[in-house]
């Protein structure tokens, strides 16, 4: 009996696509007696109405407060509150898109034996983007960082109950993912092959140098207060696989300059974001919204 917790800010544009794809499986034997909530947080346009409309079963909560984390926090206490805290259990950004029989291939790794973390394959959408953008993705596809583990980039995670029990409520970080990540040992988590998920990205590179300096500055603050153990970390290797993947094929060299650019502007942002602004609990890119 799994559930669907998916927190979402000023979703409007995203939050309908998002909810038919996950109902859109429901026939399934794996979805049975699934429940779906929507967290509408800190919202100032109608993602909480839009997501009404779609199905009566799905259960949409407001606050004026922002924040994901809080978002996911409040959406778990009110599974609980109305007896239907089921797992496994899908934490779902509300403007990913996931392909059909991506949802009960998720559940169904999640539900095997032992605390574990599963995601799906992120499938990074570039409609619209600029050149520079598309270039970017064409190299990043290669990063292991998306194939080797969960959460991977993806914006999905699902856990069973068991790996649940291995942290209390969400706290306010900036990297979510990240910090689910260092809950599970690298052999706990996985990324289901051929469940895939639709990532609208960043269309212009400004605003996806933002996005990535974001999240460099979240990982350097569960850096600081949730270090990785030695069973947490993967193997290690990014630039050197991106490389190894693009570098025989003189084509993709474009793409290689673009992303290995892109991986140094990030630092310089990050530390210029981190100056201005601190840790800015809920930002948002809106260029993939629109």
């Amino acid at each position: 009996m799994p559930s669907v917790v998916i927190p979402a800010h000023n979703e409007a544009n995203g939050i309908e696509r998002c909810l038919r794809a996950v109902l859109a499986d429901q026939g399934d034997p794996a979805l049975r007696d699934l429940v779906v909530v929507v967290v509408a947080n800190a919202c100032r346009d109608d993602t909480a109405a839009r997501a009404r409309r779609v199905d009566p079963r799905v259960l949409v909560i407001e606050t004026e407060q922002g924040g994901k984390s809080n978002a996911m926090n409040l959406g778990e206490r009110h599974l609980r509150e109305q007896g239907l805290d089921r797992f496994p259990r899908l934490f779902l950004d509300g403007d990913v898109e996931l392909a059909p029989g991506t949802l009960p291939a998720l559940v169904s790794a999640a539900a095997a034996e032992g605390p574990r973390v599963v995601a799906a394959e992120p499938q990074f959408v570039t409609d619209g983007c600029s050149l520079s953008v598309c270039l970017f993705y064409a190299a990043e596809r290669f990063n292991p960082y998306h194939t080797s583990g969960a959460p991977n980039g993806s914006g999905t995670y699902c856990v069973n109950a068991q790996g649940r029990d291995r942290w209390g409520a969400f706290p306010e970080v900036l990297a979510d993912d990240g910090f689910v990540e260092r809950q599970f040992a690298a052999s706990e988590r996985r990324t289901i092959r051929g469940a895939l998920a639709r990532v609208r990205v960043p269309r212009t590179f400004r605003a996806l140098r933002r996005v990535s300096a974001r999240v460099r500055l979240g990982t350097a603050e569960l850096d600081r207060i949730a270090p990785l153990r030695a069973d947490q970390r993967a193997a290690g290797g990014t630039f050197r696989a991106v490389c190894a993947a693009i570098i025989p094929n003189p084509l993709r060299w474009p793409a290689l300059v673009v992303w290995t650019a892109l991986k140094l502007a990030e630092r310089i942002e990050s530390r210029s974001v981190a100056r201005k602004h601190g840790i800015e609990r809920w930002q948002q890119d809106v260029t993939s919204r629109s």
